[in-house]
């Protein structure tokens, strides 16, 4: 297998426009496409967990520095809870 990096651009009717050097001989291809702009999928998502009632619950907490640590410790005591509640 031969891997080459080439530039290349997408028209507006979604084509990938490429230049192939002489060296890759005609025939079946596998493209990789890295794009320098966010996915406007994952910009949605974090926006829907920003609205979300329990975004920025612990910010004025000055106890808590590391959010994700904190919330590891709470389920870890909730797994560990003798009472039988879950």
């Amino acid at each position: 297998m031969f891997a080459t990096r080439l530039k290349g651009r997408v028209t507006a009717d979604r084509q990938l426009i490429v230049t192939m050097p002489e060296e890759i001989a005609p025939g079946v291809v596998e493209v990789i496409v890295l794009h320098n702009r966010p996915n406007r999928t994952l910009r949605r998502r974090a926006k829907g967990r920003a609205a979300h009632p329990a975004f920025g619950l612990w910010v004025d907490r000055k106890d808590i520095t590391d959010s994700a640590s904190y919330a590891a410790l709470l389920r870890q005591q909730l797994q560990s809870r003798s009472d039988g509640r879950a």
